[in-house]
């Protein structure tokens, strides 16, 4: 009689933190301390291109933009101080480990904290948050590092969007649906969704309804998007305390599934 042949599953690596060196030239080039910023990963392309024309990409790096550099105290607890927002950028170099302020051409988003990022392709796009002049408007600005010399670019989106916001979450979808979901509008916490296609002119957001067990309103919360098409959703918190559970969104077929967790 032949023996039977069992398979064990390859143990996972053991994953652990660890303090990564990093260095920069001048004060100006260390991002420093703050909260509310993002740190969106980008490649930057190489100069060899593939038989269709398109840039190899090579060389990751750290795009840190905005964020609180101050925290006040008050009688209800510790909160950011909106005087101490900025829209500073600074690129980490993933290979060499060090911090750089970049210095972009074009027009700036104004300072703001809590707003969101994701990249496209060698561009960080950068939307909504909350400053010292209060909510940012309904606007979208992007970061361009395809070349040495990085530089803003307002972007026209037609109709109706997401609205001001701060504390939401956005992520890029097959690599070409922006889709943002949740946070705050200065009233109210949002449990909404919203996509934009980036490959379509006029630019225009659309206000996806889903169906399925639809996650509740909610702040603060991560998403990530997978290869598949699946978004995501994690944690955050409502109006008066911290959310623990974790929800799936397949793009393709526009339908929250049940939450896992």
């Amino acid at each position: 009689m032949g023996s039977k042949l069992r398979l064990c599953p390859a143990p996972l690596p053991a994953s652990a933190y660890r303090v990564v060196d990093t260095s920069w030239e001048t004060d100006e080039d260390s991002p420093g301390p703050r909260c509310g910023h993002t740190l969106t990963p980008v490649s930057t392309p190489s100069n060899s291109s593939s038989s269709s024309g398109s840039h190899h990409y090579v060389g990751p790096r750290l795009i840190l933009f905005g964020g609180a550099t101050a925290i006040e105290m008050s009688s209800t607890g510790a909160g950011i101080r909106l005087a101490g927002v900025t829209n500073s950028v600074h690129s980490y170099d993933v290979l060499t480990r060090k911090w750089t302020r970049l210095q972009p051409s074009g027009e700036p988003p104004s300072p703001r904290a809590a707003h969101a990022a994701a990249a496209v392709g060698t561009m960080v796009v950068i939307q909504g948050g909350i400053g010292p002049a209060g909510h940012s408007t309904d606007d979208i600005y992007v970061l361009d590092i395809t070349s040495a010399k990085s530089r803003w670019h307002r972007v026209v989106v037609q109709g109706p969007g997401p609205g001001p916001r701060y504390g939401h979450a956005m992520d890029l979808v097959f690599q070409r649906y922006l889709v943002a979901v949740s946070g705050n509008d200065g009233r109210r916490v949002l449990s909404d969704a919203w996509v934009l296609d980036t490959t379509q002119k006029p630019y225009q957001w659309q206000r996806l309804n889903p169906e399925g067990d639809r996650p509740f309103a909610r702040m603060y919360a991560t998403v990530s998007a997978r290869s598949d098409g699946m978004l995501l959703l994690c944690g955050g918190r409502d109006s008066s305390c911290l959310v623990r559970s974790f929800y799936s969104y397949f793009t393709y077929n526009k339908c929250y599934s049940m939450p896992i967790a």
